[in-house]
């Protein structure tokens, strides 16, 4: 809906909405021997390895929201274009939350103009995350079998231990960018950007049910406490912070070849991830290093794609990924030291593209076509699963991929 402002160089555009979201989720309850006290009962209540869902942890689990939001955009100037946003959105099951947008662009010249953007957003936790109950097996220090459960923040076992409600993560978020017409045929931009995401939803635990813990669960009624002694027990906590921050540059530019047009498009992205304020007892030192170093600090992609008026195209791709680092996930001690860096590789895609009339149309192409696979897994425990190349490649770890496609316009 365009308002006009006399002051302004445009009207004002104006946009707004109302949104209801239900979410259900369903925990259906386990067969009634796999969640039994047998007569002979070592390690707890129910099957060994995966018990069924209790009859205590079925149902089904609803999460509503209730939310509206309003935007708006206009040019404040013929050179100076602002917007802003403000979205307020209501759960039940945690609360109520509100984010904004502020977004400008002023354009110094023809050719150069700089823009920027400060918001914050949420994620709300999911009905998973808060309902979730489930027990399994799994062996301590010692190699001794013991039950080991995921519970919700409201049950009595996760209360015991110290469970809270759980809030939304908060994230905010700072861009700036350039954009540059250098010529009619070359194009720069440049983006830099830093995202904070707060209370970041982690696992609490696992945590040893104690004698007093188990006395504790007895006295509020739950069935079979005593049996919980000595035993494993998680929950959803909001566990850390993590923040984000690079650099994006992109250049284009086109060639006139022959009877066609040859773009050059280079992108480098270089970035740094950190994770702050963790609580103790939930992410350790292996996955902090993990979410730091897994991915990439620098990926760089060159793109030649030819277009003719005729019969034929196509393009050569080209991706440069620096090395990164990773531990042993699950089977790492927990202190990193098991850490290993992984060499970077350039892999290279190439597609032709064939108009056999005006409307048929043929690609074939390939996607990392000289089948390049990253350093070996380094992990002993996953070499003995099968992981012979690193499975957390940020490019994969199968290989070369093939494709013919068929198109039709009509």
């Amino acid at each position: 809906v365009p308002l006009t402002v006399e002051d302004f160089a445009s009207p004002i555009n104006v946009a707004w909405g109302f949104e209801w979201r239900d979410e259900t989720y369903t925990i259906n309850a386990g067969d009634e021997a796999s969640i039994s006290a047998g007569p002979v009962f070592i390690f707890g209540v129910g099957s060994d390895g995966f018990q069924g869902f209790p009859r205590e942890s079925a149902g089904s689990f609803n999460s509503d929201s209730i939310s509206a939001y309003i935007d708006t955009e206009t040019d404040i100037t013929d050179k100076f274009t602002l917007g802003a946003a403000l979205r307020y959105e209501d759960y039940d099951s945690f609360g109520d939350t509100t984010n904004f947008k502020l977004s400008g662009r002023y354009q110094f010249t023809d050719n150069f103009a700089l823009r920027g953007t400060v918001s914050t957003g949420f994620r709300a936790p999911t009905p998973g995350q808060i309902n979730t109950l489930n027990v399994t097996t799994s062996a301590d220090a010692s190699g001794n079998l013991i039950p080991s459960g995921t519970y919700p923040v409201d049950n009595p076992v996760a209360q015991v231990l110290g469970a809270t409600p759980l809030d939304a993560e908060e994230s905010r978020s700072v861009t700036l960018g350039a954009v540059w017409q250098v010529s009619d045929t070359v194009d720069i931009t440049i983006d830099v950007y830093d995202i904070s995401i707060d209370d970041r939803i982690a696992l609490f635990g696992p945590n040893t049910i104690s004698a007093a813990d188990a006395a504790d669960l007895a006295a509020a009624g739950v069935p079979n406490a005593a049996l919980l002694e000595g035993s494993l027990a998680s929950f959803f906590t909001n566990g850390f912070d993590s923040r984000v921050k690079g650099i994006d540059i992109a250049i284009t530019t086109t060639f006139e070849l022959n009877s066609g047009d040859l773009l050059l498009d280079i992108r480098h992205n270089t970035n740094e991830q950190e994770v702050r304020n963790v609580v103790a007892n939930t992410i350790n030192t292996s996955r902090v290093f993990d979410l730091e170093n897994q991915i990439p600090d620098d990926r760089t992609t060159v793109t030649l794609d030819y277009e003719t008026s005729g019969m034929f195209g196509g393009y050569l791709r080209l991706n440069k990924y620096s090395d990164w680092s990773t531990t042993g996930g699950l089977f790492s001690p927990g202190d990193a030291s098991d850490a290993f860096r992984y060499g970077g590789e350039l892999i290279v895609d190439a597609e032709a593209r064939f108009q056999l009339n005006d409307i048929f149309s043929f690609a074939v192409g390939g996607e990392n076509i000289f089948d390049t696979e990253p350093d070996d897994e380094n992990d002993f425990v996953l070499g003995l699963l099968g992981a012979n190349t690193a499975i957390t490649s940020p490019f994969g770890n199968n290989g070369g991929f093939w494709y013919l496609r068929l198109n039709a316009d009509f």
